[in-house]
């Protein structure tokens, strides 16, 4: 079994004074979140998560004996128009073999159509919401665990850990990941047998949450469901226990975004959710990257959240996948992602047979400690 750690490279050696030439570069394009509400994470998971991976992948021998270089394009979220001629571009460019990056599920589905048409592999390590369309265009593949699969599992935890008979629900209504997904809550909370009492909703980037609070004391569930976007659910959580709403809160992947701590100002402490990684793990493979962000980052106390750690997972996957592949055209590419079985990553072992989501050997469960700690939860 191969570990993401060890890439393999093939080809002449790079320069030795350590600047590559056009020749020696594999120069790919990272679009991502760059502008408007959201740009705070971009750069985190830029600065955080891209650039120690390019680094980690180009000491392994980079792609093919050439140094791995992305550069960045911005998707503008949550707007899409001028995201879509953005990859419309990058599409129409043969010489871009692959796209990484795009972030949310509202971004993702914009350029479907676009990625059936022209065919090119788009690999997004971020979105993780419910996808509506019949399939993933024939080349597009995520990385998130999927709340269909994960869910059932969280709910049937929590319920007997938290001996929770009642929730309400709390969701952003303009945002399509977080729509879809509390769709799937729905469902998989009735067949559990908990009963949802109520629900309350807000636009994405609200701050005075005053109504959805009282309406929350109303309900008094045992437990709060939250789906939103990390930054969202933090502000509203805190806003929550300032007013002494201490229901046990349990969310999806946002407990893995490193806003939904920071703006809860430690309030967030305690909730579950599942992740694609836990920093408690004891593997090598994760401990080294623990290490590494810490210092990158100085923070001695803290680890990296599940978002920074899918973009450094990906560029690991990545430069896997581009150095087993038969060769750098786009349905080479497309078919090494799906010749990927039972892969050692930091967020277990995966496996593609298709274009599509990614599965795991076993899901991540994973509960808010200290320090915003993403901790293993198998209670």
């Amino acid at each position: 079994m191969r570990l993401i750690g060890t890439v393999l490279a093939a080809g002449a050696l790079l320069t030795a004074v350590g600047t590559a030439s056009a020749q020696d570069t594999f120069r790919l394009p990272f679009p991502y979140v760059f502008s408007g509400p959201a740009i705070e994470f971009g750069e985190r998971v830029w600065n955080n998560g891209v650039l120690p991976a390019v680094e980690h992948v180009n000491k392994k021998g980079g792609i093919r004996g050439k140094k791995l270089e992305f550069y960045k394009v911005d998707t503008r979220f949550p707007e899409t128009a001028q995201w879509i001629a953005e990859f419309r571009r990058l599409c129409e460019d043969k010489n871009v073999p692959v796209v990484m990056g795009v972030g949310a599920t509202k971004s993702f589905l914009a350029i479907y159509e676009d990625t059936k048409r022209c065919g090119v592999t788009v690999f997004n390590p971020s979105s993780g919401g419910h996808w509506p369309q019949p399939d993933f265009a024939g080349w597009m593949f995520r990385y998130q665990p999927m709340p269909d699969d994960v869910l059932p599992i969280l709910y049937d935890k929590s319920k007997k850990a938290f001996n929770i008979k009642t929730v309400s629900l709390s969701y952003t209504l303009d945002d399509e990941a977080t729509a879809y997904n509390m769709r799937a809550a729905r469902k998989i909370l009735e067949e559990k047998g908990i009963k949802v009492v109520g629900e309350t909703t807000f636009k994405t980037r609200e701050t005075n949450f005053a109504a959805q609070v009282a309406a929350q004391r109303a309900l008094n569930p045992d437990a709060i469901i939250m789906i939103h976007q990390p930054y969202d659910a933090g502000t509203f959580l805190l806003q929550l226990r300032e007013r002494g709403i201490n229901q046990q809160i349990v969310t999806d992947v946002i407990i893995g975004g490193a806003d939904y701590w920071k703006l809860s100002q430690g309030k967030a402490k305690g909730s579950v959710g599942y992740a694609v990684y836990a920093a408690t793990d004891d593997r090598p493979l994760v401990q080294d990257w623990v290490k590494t962000w810490r210092e990158r980052t100085g923070k001695t106390k803290e680890a990296p959240d599940a978002f920074e750690t899918a973009y450094y997972d990906a560029v690991l996957i990545l430069a896997h996948v581009l150095n087993n592949a038969k060769g750098m055209g786009r349905e080479d590419i497309r078919d090494a992602f799906a010749a990927v079985r039972e892969l050692e990553t930091i967020s277990g072992k995966i496996t593609w047979t298709r274009p599509g989501d990614v599965v795991r050997s076993e899901p991540i469960l994973v509960k808010l400690g200290d320090d915003g700690l993403l901790e293993r939860w198998n209670p």
